[in-house]
């Protein structure tokens, strides 16, 4: 079993260690910055001066406190690597898009160096916000370092030429926390909080880390799990035993990498706080002056795990974080030694086989709405079968002679209680598939196609 730990105990061992830093133990930089929990103040944190803690500490106004230090993002090397989809079917994700799954309807946050317009998501790619101390422009989430943007394709690139991702109809959001290789706490604690709160991801991708537990970020990693919101991130790069949060959570999906070969990267942190891997060597992804790029790094293997939980949502939205630990735990192919190790978690990810576990227990409900045969280039018609008026999202994807998605639209439609609804037969001779949601992105139907 994998650490065997709840998630109190890091929290306990943090407010042991705040008590002790309230009672003068610990050494207060008048410099630096730290990030404090007032007592009795609902806001989850605060960034103050050394000389601001001092103050409080004196007023006995702190439950803790502690430096506000910098996370490190997870790019590893890059080499040129031919067949740049090779991830794509080492994770099975074929099996998953075949039943019309694709993460449609589902919010991902990547909380990264924020994410460039690429043609491969740009359609998909919502307004996000910075949380950079002091940045000129909050609403400013462009990726002038391109981690980000490099995470983004491999979760939910849908290119004809370049990167599909492992949830090619998920939307982006991105919530920048840096400009560079390193992240303030305090930053992916306003990014986590936010992503939740003002933005509705049901997914962040934190594709980053740092050695030291902290306070605020276990508060933030527990709130996530309390609003059911997933949190997946990486193990770290440097090939040691070391435990990076926040992957080290209990509520948090940690994320190594594999090559080609299913071998665990030799970069790959190995420890307890290894959940899943995933490939993460030599894959081709976007780039962020607009084409692509080889890259290696644990970072790089997290999104495809965030695609999975975006994908599994897209099956059935009422799935919890607990539930899509369960499903991609249970359903992972086995790598290393027999069950779980600390190299391999709990195996290599497998899409296709999670899917298969969640939506046929979607599908055994049986559907709320259908689409009804329709001949070669005939109008497409929808049929409620419930008793109660259903509004809904009709989605319309379009794929290239490789099955990869090139592009989306998206309709509000209103069927009416046992009624039917025709839509427009599309344009063109591509090949298509077609989606029925609700409000929150659950299917209403099986889908339909491709055709």
């Amino acid at each position: 079993m994998r650490r065997g730990l709840s998630v109190l105990l890091p929290v306990l061992l943090f407010l042991l260690a705040g008590c002790a830093g309230a009672n003068g133990r610990a050494d207060i930089d008048p410099a630096a910055d730290y990030i404090v929990r007032l007592a009795g103040e609902a806001e989850p944190f605060r960034v103050v001066t050394g000389d601001e803690v001092n103050r409080l500490l004196a007023e006995d106004a702190l439950l803790w406190y502690e430096e506000d230090d910098a996370l490190s993002l997870m790019d590893g090397e890059s080499a040129y690597y031919e067949s740049y989809q090779w991830n794509l079917t080492a994770i099975g994700a074929d099996g998953a898009f075949a039943r019309g799954y694709a993460g449609q309807g589902i919010r991902v946050g990547v909380l990264d160096s924020g994410v460039n317009p690429h043609p491969d998501f740009e359609s998909r790619l919502l307004p996000g916000r910075c949380y950079i101390e002091n940045a000129k422009d909050p609403d400013d989430t462009s990726d002038s370092f391109g981690h980000g943007t490099k995470v983004a394709g491999l979760l939910a690139g849908a290119g004809e030429h370049g990167c599909v991702g492992a949830a090619p109809m998920a939307q982006i959001v991105p919530l920048k926390c840096t400009d560079g290789q390193s992240v303030r706490v305090s930053a992916l604690c306003r990014a986590i909080y936010s992503g939740i709160d003002d933005f509705g991801c049901r997914v962040l991708n934190l594709s980053l880390g740092i050695a030291t537990e902290y306070h605020a970020l276990a508060e933030a990693a527990a709130y996530a799990e309390e609003r059911g919101v997933v949190l997946v991130a990486g193990v770290g790069n440097g090939g040691v035993e070391k435990l990076n949060y926040p992957a080290a959570y209990g509520t948090v999906i940690g994320v190594g990498a594999v090559g080609r070969d299913g071998i665990s990267y030799e970069r790959s942190n190995h420890n307890e706080s290894v959940f899943l891997t995933a490939p993460g060597v030599e894959v081709r992804t976007t780039d962020a002056r607009g084409g692509y790029s080889p890259v290696t790094g644990c970072s790089f293997a997290v999104p495809q795990v965030a695609g999975a939980a975006a994908v599994l949502l897209s099956a059935d939205g009422s799935l919890t974080p607990a539930g899509i630990r369960e499903c991609l735990a249970s359903a992972a192919k086995d790598a290393g030694g027999a069950g779980y190790d600390e190299y391999y978690g709990y195996g290599i990810l497998d899409l296709a086989s999670s899917l298969t576990r969640i939506a046929g227990e979607a599908e055994a409900r049986g559907p709320r709405c259908e689409f009804l045969p329709a001949g070669e280039g005939a109008a497409t018609t929808v049929r409620n079968c419930t008793g109660e008026a259903l509004c809904c999202t009709y989605i319309l994807a379009e794929y290239d002679g490789r099955g990869a998605c090139v592009n989306t639209k998206t309709e509000t439609l209103t069927v009416p209680a046992y009624g039917e609804i025709r839509i427009a037969a599309p344009d063109g001779t591509r090949r298509y598939a077609q989606f029925l949601t609700d409000g929150d992105g659950i299917p209403l139907c099986p889908a339909r196609g491709p055709r």
